[in-house]
């Protein structure tokens, strides 16, 4: 290509690198990385209300979505980040009606309904956890969140291990990969922030533990919450022959907070090995020491 050629393809070569960046945030976004809401606003006598302005904030970190309903009376918020949410519904002629602690899980559609009242009062605030039953979810799963992540044992700090305190999960004896319903641990999917999290070379998740070789992964301080998709999941996750492990990593929010751990093993700790005490003349136990320590830390850069 000549120098002329050349210049006159740069200005097409640099729009199609743009065009690609510009598209690769679109082409991330999935429910995998967070949840939705959605509901139906109607009247106290259960007639449906189009065209009401709803409005969602995040209570941790400040942000707001605002819509309307459409001619059936429904909204719907996709792709939101998971947290504790507020859902405020005005109308004229109704009392604004306020729902608050609302709590979201990854890949999770919680749905909020709201009937409205005439005013008789300026606001009507209703608090309230999330329903625990999702009816529009056909497939199998189960959330392991936050506050099990930082509490329950573990050893090795892998937090993959928490897929274990799941229904239907065990150790495979033959490598030490996770078993989804007698499933090889070759056939799971890892998907972190709704990017794909495996090996292709493998064919296996980058945390994987088996097969004696040694695991990529990253902090169990840097995971927020994660879900495990048994069968029967939609087909955004795909890949998996067995089960899909969707994972959420920590961000930040208006209040800083953060976490300190340290990880300590030593022979002091540990029985002396039936070699060791069988040998002529008996052994002392081998040195080993093992300290690991570390934390989190997040906050806001400027407060929403």
């Amino acid at each position: 290509m000549t120098r002329r050629s050349l210049t006159h393809a740069f200005p097409g070569l640099a729009l199609l690198l743009l065009l690609s960046l510009a598209a690769s945030p679109a082409m991330a976004q999935s429910m995998a990385a967070g949840g939705e809401i959605v509901g139906t606003v109607s009247d106290e006598t259960g007639g449906v209300l189009p065209g009401i302005a709803v409005t969602l904030r995040d209570q941790e970190r400040g942000t707001v979505r605002e819509m309307t309903t459409d001619a059936a009376g429904r909204f719907r918020a996709p792709l939101l980040p998971v947290g504790t949410y507020e859902v405020t519904v005005t109308a004229d002629g109704f009392a604004t009606t306020r729902r608050t602690d609302l709590v979201l899980t990854v890949g999770a559609t919680l749905t909020v309904d709201v009937a409205l009242q005439v005013a008789a009062s300026d606001e009507i605030v209703v608090t309230a956890e999330a329903p625990t039953l999702e009816p529009g979810r056909v497939h199998q799963a189960s959330t392991v969140t936050e506050k099990s992540v930082a509490n329950l044992p573990v050893n090795g700090r892998n937090f993959i291990d928490f897929v274990l305190t799941t229904p239907g999960v065990t150790r495979d004896v033959r490598q030490g990969d996770i078993s989804f319903a007698g499933q090889r641990g070759t056939l799971n999917s890892l998907v972190v922030d709704g990017a794909d999290n495996n090996n292709t070379f493998f064919g296996q998740a980058l945390g994987r533990t088996g097969s004696g070789r040694a695991p990529y992964q990253f902090s169990q301080d840097a995971v927020q919450e994660f879900q495990v998709n048994r069968n029967a999941y939609s087909a955004e996750y795909g890949r998996a022959g067995g089960a899909v492990i969707n994972v959420v990593t920590k961000s930040g929010t208006n209040e800083f907070h953060g976490s300190l751990f340290e990880f300590y093993r030593d022979k002091s700790l540990n029985e002396n090995s039936w070699v060791n005490k069988t040998a002529v003349p008996a052994r002392p136990k081998s040195p080993y020491n093992f300290d690991q320590f570390g934390g989190s830390l997040g906050g806001p850069i400027v407060k929403d």
